[in-house]
C-alpha cells in the first residue's frame, strides 16, 4: 500500500525522499477539481444549492493547492535550498515571473480563441471529459521512452484530451488539461520546488486544452486535420515552454553535471515533448481523415452539444418571458386595486 501512495522518488544529494504525506493534498486537489467540473453540470438543476457547492469546491481547490505548495515549499526549504547540489543553480525570481507570464498567456489565448464558447458543462461533456482523462491516463503508462529526470514519450496519451478540446472547446479543454496535469503529479512525480511543480504539471498540461483552438474556423471545415495540427502545435509549444522554463530555472544542476549551458541543456532535454506530440498528431491526422470517426465522434457530439445549449437557451428565454408576464399581471392587479380603492 505504501508503494501505491508513494508520491516522490526525487533524490537529493543526501539521498532523501519527499514525504508520502504530500500525496493526499495533491489527490484532494484532483478530486476537488473533478467535483468542480461535475458541479458545473448540476448547477442548472438546482442553481442556488449547487451554486453554494461550487463555491465550496472552489474553496477546497484553493485550500488543497495552498497546502500542496506549502508542503513542497517546506520540502524545498528543508532539503534543497542549501543542499549544495540543486541550490547553486536555482533561479527563483525568473521562475516565478515566467510561471505567472505563462499562465497569463495560456489563459489569455483560451479566452481569445474561445471567446464565443461558454463554460457550461452538460452530461455529455462531463462524461466525455472523464473518459478522455481516463484514456489519457491509461495511455500514459504505455511509454516508448522514459527520461531519467522525468518526462516520457508515450503512445499518444494526450490525443484524447485534444479530441475533447476539439469537440467541446478550449475553455472546457483547459479545465480537463488542468485536472490531467494534477493527476500526472500523482502518477509520475518529479518535484523539488513549488513553482517547478506548477510548471511541469498543472501549467504544462493545461496548455493541451488549446489543442482545439482552431476547430471552429470555417476555413478548415473541409480539412479538420489541419486545424488539429495547428492546435496541437500551439499546445505542444506552450507545454514545451513550460517544461523548458522549469528545467532552466530549477534543474540547472543537471546541466552543470553534463558540462553544458543550462538553456541549451533544458532545450535539448525537453525536446521529448515534440517527439511525444508528433505521435499524437500522426495518429490524430489518421483519425481525423476517417469520415466515420468525424461523423460519429466529432460532428455528432458537437451537434448534440449545440442542440442542448440551444434548448437550454430557449428554456431560459421561455422562463424569463413567463416571469415577465406574471410580473406584468401582478402590476396590473395592483394598479386596478388602487383605482378601485
Amino acid at each position: 500500500m505504501n508503494n501505491l501512495l508513494l508520491l516522490m522518488a526525487v533524490k537529493t544529494s543526501d539521498g532523501d525522499e519527499l514525504p508520502d504525506l504530500l500525496f493526499w493534498p495533491i489527490f484532494a486537489l484532483f478530486i476537488a477539481l473533478f467535483a468542480f467540473m461535475f458541479l458545473l453540470y448540476l448547477r442548472k438543476r438546482a442553481p442556488k444549492t449547487i451554486g453554494i457547492l461550487i463555491y465550496i469546491a472552489i474553496a477546497l481547490c484553493i485550500a488543497a493547492a495552498i497546502i500542496c505548495m506549502a508542503l513542497i515549499g517546506k520540502y524545498y526549504a528543508d532539503n534543497i535550498k542549501n543542499d549544495g547540489y540543486y541550490s547553486p543553480y536555482f533561479k527563483d525570481a525568473p521562475m516565478y515571473i515566467s510561471a505567472i507570464a505563462l499562465v497569463a498567456v495560456i489563459v489569455g489565448l483560451t479566452f481569445i480563441l474561445g471567446k464565443n464558447e461558454n463554460f457550461k458543462f452538460d452530461s455529455r461533456s462531463v462524461a466525455f471529459g472523464a473518459i478522455c482523462i481516463a484514456m489519457s491516463f491509461a495511455l500514459s503508462y504505455v511509454r516508448l521512452f522514459k527520461l531519467p529526470q522525468g518526462g516520457s514519450v508515450t503512445l499518444a496519451s494526450l490525443l484524447p484530451l485534444m479530441i475533447f478540446s476539439y469537440i467541446f472547446g478550449v475553455k472546457k479543454g483547459l479545465l480537463i488539461g488542468l485536472i490531467y496535469g494534477v493527476l500526472q503529479a500523482i502518477q509520475d512525480p518529479y518535484i523539488i520546488h513549488p513553482v517547478q511543480f506548477l510548471l511541469d504539471y498543472p501549467i504544462a498540461f493545461s496548455a493541451i486544452g488549446l489543442g482545439g483552438a482552431f476547430a471552429k474556423l470555417s476555413v478548415f471545415k473541409k480539412c479538420p486535420q489541419v486545424s488539429l495540427l495547428l492546435g496541437g502545435i500551439l499546445a505542444s509549444v506552450l507545454r514545451f515552454l513550460s517544461h523548458f522554463l522549469s528545467g532552466a530555472f530549477a534543474f540547472g544542476a543537471y546541466a552543470a553535471d553534463a558540462g553544458q549551458n543550462v538553456y541549451v541543456y533544458s532545450l535539448a532535454y525537453n525536446s521529448f515533448v515534440f517527439a511525444d506530440i508528433a505521435i499524437v498528431l500522426a495518429l490524430g491526422v489518421i483519425l481525423f481523415s476517417s469520415k466515420a470517426f468525424m461523423n460519429e465522434v466529432v460532428y455528432k457530439q458537437r451537434a448534440k452539444m449545440l442542440a442542448n445549449q440551444t434548448v437550454a437557451s430557449q428554456v431560459n428565454i421561455a422562463v424569463k418571458e413567463v416571469c415577465s408576464t406574471q410580473q406584468d399581471e401582478v402590476i396590473k392587479d395592483e394598479s386596478s386595486s388602487k383605482v378601485d380603492n
